[in-house]
């Protein structure tokens, strides 16, 4: 255009910006049984050429979501991973996300997925088995994320603890408050996570809540065998404890913003989590 003298047209603002809010497209493999009933969906980048997706047959993994990339560094990491998918037929259907939409481009196409009959001790009923790993699998994202919540308040307590003092204004007790309700986080996680400090001057100690549900997940989500009676047991203590442990975590919730408010009451500085708020005197 500058050899022919033609005027070059430069983007104006709006251009730009629809152009930086506009998502990034990808593509959208949906896996449902036989019933109909969405198993897994997996999420891959448009790229060119032939590519490939392969599902590994299992669950979405019931652990907190994570922005850290995995780390195998470490020879014996494994990453998270979810129960095995039940013998049978399967459909899958594939969709790309453009512009802010889903558009179905292929599929369904049916596949069956068939064990490959070389477990020592297979599962007689896998029906069974299945509703077995599904309740385990709901018990793990329910511990799991109510530990993720536990670290969320424990990393709460230094800025709480620091804006005590400088905030000279805030009644003298404060801080002792925060200070019980640190000692009730730990307690609480010792019970949930289990007594490390006791384990190592003592040895054995009772097995945690947490650790009842990973026992599980660690060795049968690895076969296709049916869960021994070690298996159902733990769950079911790991169940009868867990509404106890969910109302004392609530309690220290609860605590926790009882504190926050006597800061913004006293104008103290902002601490994470607090919504700052002003007062116009």
């Amino acid at each position: 255009k500058q050899k022919k003298n033609e005027d070059v047209k430069y983007p104006d603002y709006n251009t730009f910006r629809k152009e930086q809010e506009q998502p990034d497209p990808y593509l959208l493999f949906t896996i449902s049984d036989e019933a109909g009933n969405v198993v897994r969906r997996i999420k891959k980048d448009i790229s060119k050429g032939v590519n490939r997706v392969v599902w590994d047959f299992r669950y979405d993994t019931p652990q907190p979501v994570s922005m850290e990339p995995y780390d195998d560094s470490v020879p014996w990491n494994e990453p998270d991973r979810g129960y095995m998918a039940v013998p049978g037929k399967y459909k899958v259907t594939l969709s790309n996300f453009i512009d802010g939409e889903f558009t179905q481009i292929a599929g369904p196409e049916e596949f069956v997925c068939k064990p490959l009959g070389n477990a020592t001790l297979p599962a007689a009923d896998k029906q069974e088995l299945y509703k077995f790993n599904k309740k385990v699998a709901e018990l793990t994202r329910a511990i799991a994320g109510m530990d993720s919540y536990r670290k969320e308040l424990d990393k709460k307590l230094p800025y709480l603890k620091k804006a005590v003092f400088e905030s000279p204004n805030l009644p003298a007790d404060t801080y002792t408050k925060i200070l019980d309700i640190e000692l009730e986080l730990e307690a609480f996680n010792r019970d949930l996570n289990g007594d490390r400090l006791k384990a190592r001057y003592e040895g054995g100690v009772p097995t945690a809540v947490k650790d009842r549900v990973d026992l599980i997940t660690y060795a049968l989500w690895t076969t296709t065998a049916a869960p021994t009676n070690t298996f159902i047991k733990s769950y079911e203590v790991a169940a009868n404890e867990f509404d106890g442990l969910a109302n004392r975590l609530k309690t220290i919730d609860a605590n926790i913003k009882s504190i926050e408010s006597t800061l913004d009451n006293y104008a103290a500085p902002y601490t994470p989590g607090r919504f700052p708020k002003w007062k116009n005197n």
